[in-house]
């Protein structure tokens, strides 16, 4: 895996810009300052977390353009890491961890989609640092692996379990 790191412009305060063998893909994590606690980042773009999302060096960077100066050279410098790890295997971990990852996830963008797509049941998941505002299917059980709709980010996720206090809407 390699990761470099730049200064964000914008709405961004930093960009991470990478590859992850493991996934066969790039990344990008655009992060903005955090609206409660002082000091801190919040995630406001991430792409590349599924297997294969952005297969390019030059896709990563396009969504990355926007929020940071980036090098003229980043694009070699990206691809020579993905060749860097052409021989490598995975070990153990990654081996136990790809059957949980959802290579796929449902192309839904809108909450109108999500309720079309039976995505009705509205539940808020708080934690400490963070609230979950998402819709699940009605018959959903909420200690297994599931499909939400993630209300603020508006994408599709993959919940395993909750750990969290959960209120109905």
């Amino acid at each position: 895996m390699s990761r470099y790191d730049f200064a964000g412009k914008g709405v961004a305060s930093s960009v991470a810009i990478g590859w992850d063998r493991p996934l066969s893909t790039f990344f990008v994590q655009v992060m903005q300052p955090h609206p409660r606690i002082e000091g801190e980042e919040t995630i406001y773009i991430w792409k590349g977390a599924t297997p294969g999302e952005l297969p390019t060096a030059a896709a990563a960077i396009a969504v990355a353009a926007e929020y940071a100066d980036l090098p003229n050279d980043l694009g070699a410098m990206l691809e020579t890491d993905r060749m860097k790890t052409l021989g490598t295997f995975d070990g153990p971990a990654q081996l136990a961890t790809k059957p949980l990852i959802q290579t796929s996830p449902l192309a839904i963008h809108t909450e109108a989609e999500a309720r079309e797509a039976g995505y009705t049941r509205a539940v808020v998941a708080d934690s400490v640092h963070h609230t979950l505002e998402s819709l699940i299917d009605p018959d959903t059980d909420l200690d297994s692996t599931f499909l939400a709709f993630d209300r603020s980010e508006n994408e599709m996720l993959q919940i395993h379990g909750w750990n969290f206090c959960i209120e109905l809407e």
